[in-house]
């Protein structure tokens, strides 16, 4: 039962089906991402007119009953872990497939998105691995989600000829959103079809015994206000050695005969293996720029394959939630190693939402105006990465809009979840990237308090210090840590785009930021996280919780900030405090009670999110740190800490 990586396959294979949490895989185009665990199920979502469309709720089972006996079961998810004897999950660059073996029959069932469009696709295949022959219906079930409003009463959904499946229609008062439509259609023809949640699991059931199961064919039957699903039954008589197989598409569109076309499109054995084949392309390119050999080979797994692919999700999709604009950058400043052309693009599309005064919006699609400060600290990085991996000067000159207005017109300090219908609009005239390289740093000295630090606004990096600077009064060391890194990068830039007539006023503001770094921002051998409104010091020794924070520390050496020996001194104080067994602690000691003049990080519990927790993105920083300064085995060592198979923490429950 081992799980293993397949690297000659580019696979992960799970064998041991129930791990202490499900393991989740990304699929993914420009406009949609879907999502499965190890058994196939997951969400799928649309971004379209700058608004998230719900496609898919979760659930996904291929069902399987014997009509000779009765019997069923989910030949997926195995509910009730019947004796399978083959039950594994194979985990790929752009798709997954699970595999069971019971009683004579294989399912295939496999999951994939198309190069472009607002779809996820399916392949369900069932061979007859036995010595007689088997009469079984199959069932493929999902849960499609019509509704974009709390009323029910404004959908129905029911069989449709043209789509060859089933047709949602969900079309509510006052609404903005265009995509109305969900689709979920069949290549092959079925013998009954589900729409009803209530009719086909049964109100007291659940999905391992469902109750439309139990009848000799699905309702057939349409609904309205209701719980919604998608159910299509396939009557099957197989031949020893025989196999039946069929591609099912799940999609949204603006109008029925734009659903009936997309099924059309995307429901066919053709286009589902154009899809694979199109995923297996793209990604075996970005296997072959940079291919490391070490003694570690599940470190050879990771550099050579996965994080690779997580890279590529991140320059799309950011964190998944939402696209921030600092978390897409950062991706790109490693994708442009994989591919120039596309990372380009991708860097054009981004910097577009930039306000006018050279402040990001925190967030795009949907659109997230928390005033956070650090955003324009990460964009010299991408464009020097995108420069020195392509030799392309060009794209300098090349024209793009800015968000209207300012930071202090387009920001505001709501934060329910943090999304909220605001709508940005362009500037009719285009600037090029270089301008807009340049208003953001001239923002990011310009916004400076009292003590010539970086004022915080709304945060920084550390999402969570979200209160700290609210009054406009509070300033970041580690904010102005990263303003002098972005600053040596555009200097570097400067240097080679020849602009050298800017050089002096760059390296002037540069050096002044750095004075202020040390005179206001270092103490005792390390550097403090901030002051905030009321003049209060935060991760500094005199206070009595978080004196010590892990990103200031390693961002001084990633920005030069001081000599080496300095340097070298608070990666030290980073080993004394916050090291651990499972990495290092963002800061040390936890939070222990709410302060309203720092932020949701007080009132965290210890060891979650940013409060004293070991969060992955800010040791990775640290590994950085170590190899900059010439510490190569500290930096392995530490990338081991926070491995999979790290010894110390061998039943974390994360992804391999």
């Amino acid at each position: 039962m081992k799980n293993y990586f397949d690297d000659k396959n580019r696979e992960f294979v799970i064998r041991d089906m129930y791990p202490r949490r499900a393991w989740w895989n990304y699929f993914w185009n420009d406009q949609t991402l879907s999502n499965s665990n190890q058994f196939g199920c997951g969400r799928t979502f649309s971004n379209v007119s700058n608004q998230k469309r719900n496609v898919e709720g979760g659930e996904r089972h291929v069902y399987l009953k014997d009509r000779k006996t009765g019997e069923y079961y989910s030949a997926t998810r195995n509910f009730t872990k019947l004796p399978f004897d083959l039950h594994e999950c194979h985990v790929g660059l752009g798709y997954q497939k699970i595999v069971s073996e019971y009683q004579g029959v294989r399912t295939e069932f496999t999951i994939t998105v198309p190069q472009t469009g607002l779809a996820v696709q399916y392949q369900v295949k069932v061979s007859n691995i036995s010595n007689e022959k088997k009469e079984i219906d199959v069932y493929f079930f999902n849960q499609p989600t019509p509704a974009i409003s709390d009323h029910q009463a404004y959908g129905v959904a029911d069989y449709d000829k043209g789509v060859n499946g089933l047709l949602y229609s969900y079309v509510p008062y006052n609404n903005s959103m265009p995509y109305t439509q969900l689709y979920l259609a069949s290549e092959k023809p079925f013998h009954g079809y589900d729409v009803c949640w209530e009719r086909f699991c049964g109100v007291y059931n659940t999905y391992a015994e469902p109750e439309g199961l139990k009848a000799d064919t699905l309702a057939n039957q349409g609904v309205s206000y209701g719980g919604y699903i998608g159910a299509l039954q396939y009557r099957l008589t197989l031949q020893k050695g025989e196999t039946f197989e069929t591609v099912i598409a799940c999609g949204t569109a603006q109008t029925r005969e734009e659903c009936v076309t997309l099924a059309k499109q995307y429901a066919n054995k053709k286009a589902f293996e154009q899809s694979l084949q199109a995923q297996k392309n793209i990604n075996e390119s970005y296997v072959d720029t940079f291919v490391m050999q070490s003694d570690d080979a599940y470190m050879d797994s990771q550099v050579n394959i996965w994080l690779k692919r997580q890279i590529s999700l991140g320059k799309t999709w950011g964190r998944l939630y939402g696209k921030g604009f600092r978390d897409t950058l950062q991706d790109l400043t490693a994708f442009v190693s994989f591919d120039t052309p596309f990372a380009r693009e991708r860097l054009l599309y981004i910097l577009k939402h930039t306000f006018e005064d050279g402040n990001p919006l925190r967030m795009f699609e949907p659109n997230f105006r928390y005033p956070y400060n650090d955003g324009a600290t990460w964009i010299p990085a991408a464009v020097l990465g995108y420069i020195n991996e392509s030799g392309d000067l060009g794209v300098l000159e090349e024209k793009i809009p800015y968000i209207k207005g300012n930071t202090q017109e387009n920001t505001r300090y709501v934060e329910s979840v943090g999304y909220e219908d605001y709508t940005k609009i362009s500037t009719t005239e285009t600037y090029s990237v270089f301008d807009h390289l340049q208003r953001s740093m001239d923002y990011l000295y310009h916004c400076r308090g009292k003590r010539g630090l970086v004022l915080l606004l709304g945060g920084d990096w550390n999402d969570s210090l979200n209160a700290a600077g609210k009054l406009g009064k509070g300033e970041g060391v580690w904010l102005t840590i990263a303003t002098v890194k972005a600053y040596n990068e555009f200097i570097e830039i400067l240097k080679i785009a020849k602009k050298e007539a800017l050089i002096p006023t760059y390296l002037a503001r540069r050096d002044e930021m750095k004075a202020c770094v040390m005179k206001y921002g270092f103490e005792k051998g390390r550097f403090i996280y901030c002051y905030n409104d009321y003049d209060e010091k935060i991760g500094s020794v005199e206070n009595d919780q978080a004196k010590i924070f892990l990103n200031p520390q390693t961002w001084a050496t990633l920005a030069d900030i001081a000599d080496k020996k300095t340097l070298e001194n608070a990666m030290d104080e980073v080993e004394k405090y916050l090291a651990c067994d499972f990495g290092y602690k963002q800061c040390y000691p936890a939070f222990t009670k709410g302060d309203d003049h720092i932020g949701r990080i007080s009132y965290f519990l210890g060891g979650n999110v940013e409060n004293a927790s070991v969060y992955n993105h800010g040791v990775a920083f640290k590994a950085v740190a170590d190899c900059l300064l010439s510490r190569g085995d500290a930096a392995y060592k530490t990338l081991k800490m926070i491995s999979y198979d790290n010894p110390k923490n061998a039943n974390s429950g994360v992804e391999p």
